[in-house]
């Protein structure tokens, strides 16, 4: 299976580049448009991977004046009835991270909403059912750092909090406030975790999350490698695509007040950071993809385990940082007009 879970990361990075040519933003959307109408009728089953990550990139596609034709009809549809999900057989045994993609994905649809429509509540009711005491989620059981397949603590607890945003929770609701207080405490120990808790954090500025995001953003300074990009972990010898989308999206957000950041970057700092990255990003393929990521041992996917491989970075998570944006779907500090 291609698996399309890093195009939606990639595809925010670089407006300026894309100002002059919009090819790989188009390139990417075309090969999403074939991936995502394709799967329902050719496996049966809805997948978190197409119908969640991919189609997410799609709405946000859409929504900013792409042609997506007809791909996103039946996705709609099934997005709509969120009751439904659990009968789909394409998630294996790791239910939670199939309600968090779907749930980000019908989030990203109704982004422009003036309120949440009712199919986003529902949603966000069951995401409720998945979180930890502690205010996290935890989309499978895998001891290794978060990928575009499996997404990881940081990453999902920041998208759900997000979704939850999105389907009209306020910060002093108690599962929000609960998720708050772990991004806020929780010790980043990858460049996944810290771009992830960056993401969740938002612009709140407070004494605990001031002091949380130093710690995160200290740890991506001297992660980002000659290449300009970032891998999983703080010393990786080699950059990832998906993990150097996701940081770059995690700074983009900051670049909007950059006086967040100052604990670790001036401002021109934090800009040439952020090109370096999009730079490095700028690796797509003729298809419209990008480069793999490869996490664990090689093999088949297991839906669940220690440690599982992470599967190829392609266009999801890439079609959200080759644009200089911020995702207002999920609540990420988006600026208005930009992607």
């Amino acid at each position: 299976m291609r698996v399309l879970v890093s195009l939606a990361w990639v595809l925010s990075v670089s407006a300026a580049a894309l100002a002059q040519s919009a090819a790989p933003e188009s390139r990417a959307v075309a090969f999403l448009v074939k991936a995502v109408e394709g799967w329902h009728g050719a496996q049966g089953c809805y997948s978190c991977h197409h119908n969640g990550d991919a189609a997410r990139a799609l709405l946000l596609a859409s929504h900013r004046g792409h042609d997506v034709g007809k791909a996103l009809d039946e996705t709609r549809a099934f997005l709509a009835t969120p009751a439904q999900w659990a009968a789909n057989k394409s998630h294996g045994d790791d239910e939670a991270l199939m309600r968090l993609q779907f749930a980000a994905a019908l989030a990203a649809d109704g982004e422009r909403d003036l309120h949440p429509a009712k199919p986003l509540e529902d949603a966000a009711t069951l995401l409720l059912a998945d979180q930890q005491p502690d205010g996290s989620w935890v989309p499978d059981a895998s001891d290794g750092p978060g990928s575009p397949l499996t997404w990881g603590t940081a990453l999902a607890t920041s998208m759900a909090r997000a979704t939850l945003m999105s389907a009209g929770r306020q910060p002093d609701d108690f599962a929000v406030a609960q998720t708050d207080r772990w991004l806020r405490t929780v010790e980043a120990s990858t460049v996944t975790d810290a771009a992830g808790i960056i993401l969740g954090l938002g612009m709140t500025s407070d004494v605990m999350t001031d002091k949380q995001r130093a710690a995160c953003l200290n740890l991506l300074r001297f992660a980002q490698r000659d290449s300009g990009g970032w891998g999983a972990e703080p010393n990786a010898e080699a950059a990832t695509v998906f993990d150097t989308a996701l940081v770059v999206i995690a700074l983009q957000q900051l670049d909007t007040d950059p006086r967040l950041a100052r604990s670790t970057f001036r401002p021109e700092e934090l800009k040439d950071a952020i090109a370096r990255g999009r730079a490095f990003s700028a690796q797509q393929q003729p298809d419209g993809g990008w480069p793999e990521t490869m996490r664990g041992a090689p093999g088949p996917v297991p839906h669940s385990g220690s440690r599982r491989r992470a599967g190829r970075c392609r266009p999801c998570w890439g079609v959200r940082s080759s644009r200089n944006g911020h995702e207002k779907s999920v609540n990420l500090q988006s600026v208005p007009g930009e992607w």
